[in-house]
């Protein structure tokens, strides 16, 4: 797929040269080894599959040779592993993750496009931290490619919501839509994202309980009155402004073990929120989400016995006798509310709600499962450690894009072990543009 015209595509400058922009801390007389070359040999080694430190110094030391060919400097070798862990913990994080925005955001743009952020936990880790607790890093996600535009690490005394702001500072959002887990419905960062010329669609659970309850009881109230409008035509609605401005859309599928079915109901008008009246004036449309999940059911013979939706809702289900209705993933019938600064359609605003949540996917689940994040140890190397992998999962995903290759990660890092001209292209060389 072409992402952007072929017109504007142009060479990005290469891995090596990206990582010369990496300020080094150390004093001149003590460098025994290019800061740059390291980063790179080791995004290399992450890219082949080698997805511990030892493993990818490894595979960098039986390589060597190869390095040097494609310009790197290495006249005292491969650094040792303490070597490159205390290089890692000396880098400034901030500038780092710089090199890291200039890079890609060259590759790919950050303007009109649907960015989804989303925290992490590092777990392995909390063994060294204080109190055994977790890590959090901080994502932005470009939906479209799956490319990682940013990270941003959470100080342990602090928590996303104050985050967030920071990190989108960092990116040009411009009339892009952003979207965030129902923990980031807040103020700030919506008119953050507002003041960098963005856009946002958010959810909206009962840790907002008044907001929550009058977009649940306003749209059961659409409901009802739609209900009498199709049995009684003459019938004339109590909301006759909000019906005009009002879609709705309805889909289902069987999906491996269960059947889904989705509702998606907006209205564009905010006024039945109180909050619009003073902090979420920007507030342009309200919607409403409905997701029903019913396991499969079959009885002795094989048989597909899955009661319909209307009755599970009713009765529950063999394998779900009492269906759970909240607001949580994890419940048998989810209901969440969903607020944007923007006028959309029932459509538009359900792709947005589904295509946020391949952050969990195709960046959470292949950093913790391909790249062995949640496995990974490390403490005051561990934040530019993850750029590193970002780093390389990007390069992956830009494979992937690029030669029409949709293998998954794991199965893209084998190809790259056994192709030293794809390696070669995607790191050494100057990468295209999408």
């Amino acid at each position: 797929m072409n992402w952007r015209c072929e017109e504007t595509r142009f060479l990005v400058k290469t891995l090596y040269e990206t990582m010369k922009s990496v300020e080094d801390p150390r004093s001149p007389r003590k460098k025994k080894h290019e800061l740059a070359a390291v980063l790179t040999y080791l995004v290399a080694g992450y890219v082949t599959g080698h997805t511990s430190l030892r493993r990818c110094l490894g595979w960098c030391r039986r390589n060597e040779e190869w390095l040097k060919t494609n310009g790197l400097s290495l006249p005292n070798g491969i650094a040792s592993r303490s070597t490159v862990s205390r290089f890692l913990s000396t880098i400034d994080e901030l500038l780092f993750l710089f090199a890291f925005i200039d890079w890609i955001g060259r590759i790919v743009r950050t303007k009109g496009v649907h960015l989804a952020v989303d925290g992490k936990a590092i777990r392995a880790a909390a063994e060294k931290c204080k109190m055994k607790q977790a890590p959090m890093m901080l994502h932005v996600l470009e939906v479209a490619t799956g490319l990682v535009l940013a990270q941003l690490p959470i100080p342990v005394k602090e928590n996303e919501i104050t985050s967030i702001p920071e990190l989108l500072s960092y990116l040009d959002i411009q009339e892009s839509i952003i979207t965030a887990d129902a923990l980031n419905t807040q103020t700030s960062v919506m008119e953050q994202i507002i003041r960098q010329g963005g856009h946002f669609v958010m959810m909206v659970k009962r840790n907002q309980p008044n907001s929550y309850e009058e977009i649940v009881r306003q749209f059961g109230a659409i409901k009802r009155e739609r209900e009498r409008m199709r049995s009684d035509p003459s019938y004339r609605t109590m909301y006759p402004e909000y019906m005009k401005k009002y879609d709705e859309v309805v889909y289902s599928e069987k999906n491996r073990d269960r059947y889904e079915y989705r509702e998606y109901r907006i209205i564009n008008d905010a006024s039945f929120i109180s909050k619009t009246s003073e902090q979420w004036s920007f507030i342009k449309s309200v919607g409403y989400v409905e997701q029903t999940r019913i396991l499969v059911v079959r009885d002795k013979d094989g048989n597909d016995i899955t009661p319909t939706k209307e009755k599970f809702v009713l009765e529950g289900s063999a394998r779900q006798p009492v269906p759970g209705k909240g607001d949580m993933e994890k419940d048998d019938i989810q209901v969440v509310g969903i607020i944007s600064d923007k006028q959309m359609s029932a459509v538009e605003m359900g792709r947005c709600k589904r295509e946020h949540w391949s952050v969990e996917n195709r960046l959470h689940h292949v950093l913790d499962d391909t790249f062995r994040e949640d496995r990974s140890p490390a403490k005051g190397s561990r934040n530019n450690l993850a750029l590193i992998r970002k780093f390389a999962l990007n390069i992956l995903r830009l494979i992937q894009i690029q030669t029409k290759n949709g293998s998954p990660i794991i199965e893209m890092m084998d190809l790259l072990n056994d192709d030293r001209n794809l390696l070669r292209k995607y790191v050494f060389d100057p990468i295209e543009s999408l």
